[in-house]
């Protein structure tokens, strides 16, 4: 059985509840259909056809009304929506106060607390963009912040809070060789805290690139937001060169694979991004080749085909030369 013969709509949704079941985290209908991954359009009606053919094919297993691939043991969602917002709770006075620091324009949570999928143990992975020329200032008070709160432990396993990607206004496309499947989900699934002057909007329409993997991820993009222009001031530009030597300085024995530059901080020392992109694209090939065997199987019922043997084919060739024999003794009689 040929790939190709299994139609794109159906591919698309093994895609996204290959990837979502990685996590063993069940997607509902609406969901399935908001995180689409594919490089087409289809239709809601065509896409839900697709998945209750998937199911009746016992290729996704539904549970409470959502979807996961078969034999993937699944979270409790409920569970786990429970803590994500206990966590959130919990950290919510730190957050406003790092919301009240000036030239930060926005604060977003990624990763688990962002997709409501956190254990009681996770932390709040936060994301920060900052206006022009002062994102080593924003990050130092970020940092002076948390230690004077409590927030900064040096032992960083035992942190709640993580700053860990920083991004200057002014450069808030991801970096092309960094662009992919996990990059794009992080950037669909990151919530907000706080945004100003409509930087949310202009974070996502740089990343437009994510439309690639995520055809039904759109933003209302009709509001025309003007960019202000670039202040100079000679005396906070110092200050924000100077505090960049200084940071640059004293994370210098921890950088490893992390990017570090005027315009882009980016802490992720343990990335995980190729161990799940690994994970699920083995979820993936598995299910594709389950569904390609199941199609086999029900194609064979449909259309039996007779199997002659080489033993079979003998015995017929023996069987009619004994007819034959027997037909030309009976004419020789006849004719006798």
């Amino acid at each position: 059985m040929k790939k190709n013969s299994i139609n794109p709509c159906k591919i698309s949704v093994i895609k996204t509840l290959s990837y979502s079941s990685f996590f063993g985290f069940p997607l509902s209908i609406d969901e399935i259909i908001k995180n689409l991954i594919s490089q087409n359009n289809f239709s809601d009606k065509l896409i839900k056809k697709n998945l209750e053919e998937l199911v009746n094919a016992k290729i996704v297993r539904k549970t409470k009304g959502r979807y996961i691939i078969s034999g993937v043991k699944n979270i409790d969602r409920e569970k786990r929506l429970k803590n994500t917002s206990e966590i959130i709770e919990k950290n919510k006075s730190y957050l406003k106060i790092l919301s009240r620091i000036p030239w930060i324009k926005m604060i977003a949570l990624t990763g688990s607390v962002a997709n409501q999928n956190s254990d009681k143990k996770a932390d709040i992975d936060l994301l920060f963009i900052t206006e022009s020329n002062r994102l080593w200032i924003c990050r130092g008070l970020v940092f002076i912040v948390l230690k004077i709160v409590g927030q900064l432990p040096s032992d960083k396993s035992k942190r709640d809070i993580c700053p860990n990607i920083f991004i200057e206004e002014g450069n808030m496309g991801w970096p092309k060789k960094k662009r992919n499947l996990y990059v794009a989900q992080n950037i669909i699934s990151m919530k907000p805290y706080l945004w100003r002057d409509e930087i949310y909007l202009n974070f996502i329409n740089a990343n437009r690139w994510v439309g690639k993997y995520y055809p039904n991820f759109i933003i209302d993009f009709s509001k025309d937001v003007k960019k202000k222009k670039l202040r100079k001031n000679f005396i906070m530009n110092f200050i924000e060169s100077l505090a960049m030597k200084v940071q640059i300085l004293h994370m210098k024995k921890d950088i490893t694979t992390e990017t570090v530059n005027k315009k882009l901080i980016h802490f992720n020392k343990n990335d995980s991004s190729k161990r799940i992109l690994s994970g699920y694209k083995k979820i993936y090939k598995d299910t594709l080749k389950k569904l390609e065997k199941d199609l086999e199987k029900r194609d064979k019922i449909k259309n039996p085909q007779i199997e002659v043997g080489s033993k079979d084919i003998t015995r017929k060739r023996k069987d009619t030369k004994k007819i034959t024999k027997q037909i030309k003794q009976t004419e020789s009689k006849g004719e006798k």
